[in-house]
């Protein structure tokens, strides 16, 4: 029998595999169109960290709306170990280091599928379109699998 470590690790390789295959199957229904999927989810996510942590988005400084993003992802919810946002005009840089949805997003990249299932880039996203008025847009995503880190890149309009 599997041990509790064993089943997690079983567990989150599902969840990524039906994360991946259920964007996938958007993606190819309607193309860039599923891409608006992203803003919704994010905007969910929002009101549950809002609710459930207490995440309040009234800051004045938007970086610093990024950095209570990324520490409620790592300290509150698991997703990476660790997560660092910037934002440079309207350019906004994340480096992710080992994200449980690594297999989901990584499925979505062999498959030429934009990651718009990814949770830190939608948090950030909803985070700051409720903060700013703004929209985003994703623009890139570099693995470096050696070291499992996300490099994502997108810009607000």
């Amino acid at each position: 029998m599997a041990t509790e470590e064993q089943k997690k690790g079983r567990q989150l390789r599902l969840f990524n595999d039906i994360i991946a295959a259920f964007a996938k199957g958007l993606y190819e229904l309607f193309d860039d169109s599923a891409l608006a999927m992203a803003d919704t989810i994010g905007t969910e996510l929002l009101v549950e960290m809002e609710q459930e942590l207490g995440l309040e988005i009234a800051g004045e400084d938007p970086q610093e709306i990024l950095t209570e993003v990324e520490r409620l992802l790592v300290d509150e919810y698991g997703m990476s170990k660790d997560a660092s946002m910037t934002i440079d005009g309207d350019k906004i840089d994340m480096k992710i280091e080992k994200c449980i949805m690594w297999k989901a997003t990584e499925d979505l990249l062999k498959n030429d599928v934009p990651p718009f299932t990814c949770v830190p880039m939608m948090m950030a996203s909803a985070s700051l379109h409720k903060r700013l008025g703004k929209k985003s847009k994703f623009e890139g995503i570099n693995q470096d699998t050696d070291n499992r880190i996300c490099h994502i890149t997108f810009r607000t309009n």
